[in-house]
């Protein structure tokens, strides 16, 4: 198989999983520069994701019976203008990865995709029958439509089997949320709020979940669309408090929602606010699916060593 985001957050917890289960592993990778020898695999493959001819060549070589596409998405904390492009490219780069799979006669394409996505909808968490956010508002609304026509590269193609892999908010080693990370510096530094009276809902995936999803796909499970993330969704007043003291920084100041919108940016306090949750039933019922870690909570208390074991 060839895996493109090998040298990402997920591709590093994903590698060594498929080589444990047997599975034969090219790295896809822009440069060889981009290894540095902590993920194994077996071959690799270079190639800039946005020229097809590249593309088409080492796929040929490697002759995948599934392409994995793990390279990020749309960030859900800040949107910044690289984070935009990345979101713009990345359609034109999943077009290049199925139409290069199809060819090179790959069976299956996993891609990633986002909860982030869905539209708000009063209090439900929400499954994959979920309309998406198309029409959101300003630069999430065109980051949003990116990532739409990124899974429609993806599961609409009808001559291979798409399967789209929509994360949470991911956390572990690597992420935002690790030490170092631009949430870990927000949460430390008091620059994330909680809004009171507000009850905006994040559901979390840990990398090593995320990888795990994508092993339970490679062969089984009907194409489509999948929420990979853990059993509890978690409201920002519940969540923000909880991961600062595990990360022993201040507890959050908190905020009315007018001083919010006067100090934050709007999609932040979106998330803080009226962001919904989704549910996992379907990865778990279809396919028996179990997340290693059930909650952020224990997740959290692993990432800043409060975890036993």
């Amino acid at each position: 198989m060839v895996v493109a985001g090998s040298t990402g957050v997920i591709g590093r917890a994903l590698l060594p999983m498929l080589r444990e289960r047997g599975h034969h592993v090219t790295a896809l990778v822009r440069g060889v520069d981009r290894l540095d020898g902590s993920a194994p695999f077996d071959d690799v493959a270079v190639a800039d994701l946005q020229d097809l001819d590249e593309v088409q060549r080492e796929l040929r070589r490697a002759a995948p019976d599934v392409v994995v596409d793990q390279t990020s998405g749309i960030g859900r904390t800040d949107l910044s203008d690289g984070q935009l492009r990345s979101a713009r490219t990345r359609e034109r780069a999943s077009k290049n990865l199925v139409e290069a799979a199809v060819e090179a006669g790959a069976q299956r394409i996993i891609g990633q995709s986002t909860t982030a996505a869905y539209l708000p909808h009063g209090h439900d968490v929400l499954d994959e029958e979920s309309p998406l956010w198309t029409d959101a508002p300003g630069c999430w609304g065109d980051a949003v439509r990116a990532q739409v026509a990124v899974e429609e590269a993806v599961l609409d193609c009808p001559d291979i089997e798409g399967v789209a892999l929509r994360y949470g908010n991911l956390y572990g080693p690597g992420t935002q949320y690790a030490p170092g990370g631009a949430i870990h510096s927000k949460v430390c530094g008091s620059q994330l709020p909680v809004v009171a009276d507000e009850v905006g809902l994040t559901s979390f995936t840990h990398v090593d979940d995320a990888a795990g999803a994508v092993l339970e796909l490679l062969a089984s499970g009907d194409p489509g669309a999948y929420n990979v993330v853990d059993n509890e969704p978690a409201a920002a007043v519940e969540w923000l408090p909880a991961y600062a003291l595990m990360a022993g920084g201040p507890a959050p100041v908190s905020l009315t929602l007018e001083q919010a919108k006067a100090q934050l940016d709007w999609l932040t306090v979106h998330q803080l606010t009226e962001q919904r949750g989704a549910t996992n039933f379907r990865l778990r019922e279809t396919l028996g699916w179990r997340p290693k870690w059930p909650s952020w909570r224990e997740g959290f208390a692993d990432l800043f060593g409060h975890w036993p074991g």
